[in-house]
């Protein structure tokens, strides 16, 4: 009878091996399409039992777009908590007010980076009060995107940057302004970012932000 049991189990386990991450890579494909065109889908548990308490060893997908509200970025990427490794890149997203190229996420345990590109002109677009940005190096060294700026009629020079505050990336003009244009790109308690670099690229910048799982 052990013995027999023993069998039973061990058909269990290698059929739902070969059968439970297959299904779970399909369902994850249908959810992706939702929101966008999805080029490529992969999900990887061993053992599949994993999959039953929502952990993965290993997500990665490839999408030509992606339209969704922050809040459903967020969603998706709390729902990654229980995957060891995620690798997303997605050619173009469309969030809010803004549109990101050349977006890539990686997840490696507690550790988060995300990647994209921010085009001047759909920064301006989202940024009303800000004309004329142009990418350059400040005293410290860190590239920000100088520009002007008309509140109530009245016109002067600003710094716009991309930066991690109190665990958001925002992008946001420097001093006063920044209480009247800010732009939030990611906010979400579960994933803090704690540094932001960026590089100037042709018609934009490239910025790569970094974070932590709490």
């Amino acid at each position: 009878m052990a013995i027999s049991v023993g069998v039973a189990c061990l058909v269990v386990l290698v059929g739902g091996q070969l059968v439970v991450p297959p299904i779970a890579t399909t369902v994850l494909r249908h959810r992706l399409a939702k929101d966008g065109r999805v080029i490529s889908a992969h999900l990887s548990a061993f053992p599949w039992v994993q999959l039953l308490w929502q952990h993965a060893d290993r997500v990665t997908a490839r999408m030509a777009d992606y339209s969704a509200a922050p809040q459903q970025i967020t969603k998706l990427l709390n729902e990654a908590e229980g995957v060891g490794t995620l690798d997303i890149s997605i050619d173009v997203v469309h969030t809010g007010s803004l549109t990101l190229h050349d977006v890539s996420f990686s997840k490696h345990g507690d550790e988060m980076v995300g990647a994209a590109q921010l085009d001047l002109r759909d920064l301006q677009s989202a940024l009303p009060i800000v004309r004329s940005l142009t990418p350059v190096e400040d005293s410290g060294g860190q590239l920000v995107l100088r520009g002007t700026a008309s509140v109530f009629g009245v016109s002067a020079a600003v710094d716009v940057v991309v930066a991690a505050r109190d665990g958001k990336l925002v992008v946001a003009p420097t001093g006063l302004l920044g209480a009247f244009a800010t732009v939030t790109l990611y906010d979400d308690p579960q994933i803090r970012v704690q540094s932001v670099s960026a590089t100037a690229v042709p018609g934009g910048l490239r910025f790569v932000a970094r974070g932590q799982v709490t």
